[in-house]
This record gives structure tokens, C-alpha cells and sequence, in this order.
């Protein structure tokens, strides 16, 4: 009867800082939107980021799966891509910058243009 309760408090734990953490989460990339430039450039500003992280042999490279280099791909991808770098799935064996990372959300949520 023991064993049972204490699984039943580490499952309630294992709930709790699951949950905490995704608020945590959330609310620092929400917090990005405050410093938002809608005019971030896709070509002066996330192109460059996505081919220093991300466009890379064993990453996105055409081999092991498809390679960010065009507007076209980044703009289809974009909800995956944000989605990817908010769980930590991206950049793969790497860290980019909160600011790189605000930068990146700050264009997709100004509709991922193509300037």
C-alpha cells in the first residue's frame, strides 16, 4: 500500500514540473513579442541563422532531411520549425541565442514573409 502511494505522489510531482516548466515555457517566448521588429528580413536575418545552425551535414542537408535554404521551405515549415525550437528538438547539438530564437518567433508570427 506504501509503494502505491509513493507512485501516486512521484507521478503527481513528475505532472506538476511538467507543467510548470511548458508555462515557463511559454510565457518566455510570449515575452519575446514585446520586442518584435514586424520588418525582420528573411534574407538579412533568418537565412543567416538558419545556415549557421541548422543547414549543416547530419541536420537539414537534403540527406538526412530536407535542408532550410530557400524562403519557400522555411515559409511551409515555419509552425514546425518555431515548434521545434520551443521543445528544444532545434537546432540538433547546438544552442542558438535568445535573440536568435526571438528573432526567428518574431518573423513567423508576423506571417513569415519573404523580404
Amino acid at each position: 500500500m506504501q509503494g502505491s502511494n509513493q507512485k501516486k505522489i512521484l507521478f503527481i510531482f513528475i505532472i506538476f514540473i511538467t507543467i510548470t516548466h511548458l508555462y515557463c515555457t511559454s510565457k518566455s517566448v510570449d515575452s519575446s513579442s514585446n520586442t518584435c521588429d514586424p520588418t525582420i528580413s528573411f534574407s538579412k536575418t533568418i537565412k543567416p541563422i538558419l545556415d549557421a545552425n541548422c543547414n549543416m551535414t547530419g541536420c537539414h542537408d537534403d540527406q538526412v532531411i530536407t535542408a532550410l535554404k530557400d524562403y519557400q521551405t522555411v515559409h511551409d515549415g515555419a509552425a514546425q520549425i518555431k515548434l521545434s525550437i520551443v521543445t528544444g528538438k532545434m537546432p540538433k547539438n547546438r544552442t542558438i541565442t535568445t535573440s536568435e530564437k526571438n528573432a526567428i518567433f518574431c518573423w513567423i508570427d508576423n506571417g513569415a514573409k519573404n523580404n
